[in-house]
């Protein structure tokens, strides 16, 4: 910010920060106080080092850490409750136990063995029954060409 009064000698300008600090010594003092009440310009650098400090006084203070702290450090690990809430970790839990609880209600291979015996049975007694079928078929339509040769054996001998 310019102040006329000081744009000549920059050097005599008071130390504003030092001011709103209440840093500066009593004659130093008045004579910014005597400077203030004339300019505008001083008035408004002032305002805003009086706002700053305000600002920065509702901060509140914060111990200045004594180590720095690496990623790899134990601090950063996490505890193992934090690791039992973790939700990729309760994931695979639930996952884990859904498999241990089906594979013990799950049938013996003794049921699963008859169930497929079983099956095997009705599908050979259905293809029996289809080939008996298809034979008993297989028989007429051998008797009918015998029908129908000796049909047309008997036609050419007349």
């Amino acid at each position: 910010m310019s102040c006329s009064s000081f744009d000549s000698n920059p050097e005599s300008k008071p130390d504003w920060k030092a001011y709103a600090l209440r840093e500066l010594n009593q004659d130093a003092a008045r004579q910014a106080e005597t400077h203030l009440i004339n300019c505008p310009e001083c008035q408004e650098e002032v305002a805003m080092l009086r706002l700053t400090l305000d600002t920065l006084s509702t901060l509140r203070e914060e111990e200045i850490p004594r180590r720095i702290a690496f990623v790899s450090d134990k601090v950063f690990e996490p505890r193992w409750w934090q690791r039992v809430f973790n939700p990729t970790f309760a994931a695979a839990a639930l996952v884990a136990a859904a498999i241990l609880v089906h594979g013990s209600l799950r049938p013996g291979q003794a049921q699963v063995d008859a169930a497929v015996t079983k099956a095997v049975a009705q599908v050979e007694a259905r293809h029996a029954e289809d080939s008996q079928i298809i034979r008993a078929m297989a028989d007429m339509i051998e008797q009918r060409d015998k029908q129908v040769a000796n049909i047309y054996s008997a036609t050419l001998i007349r």
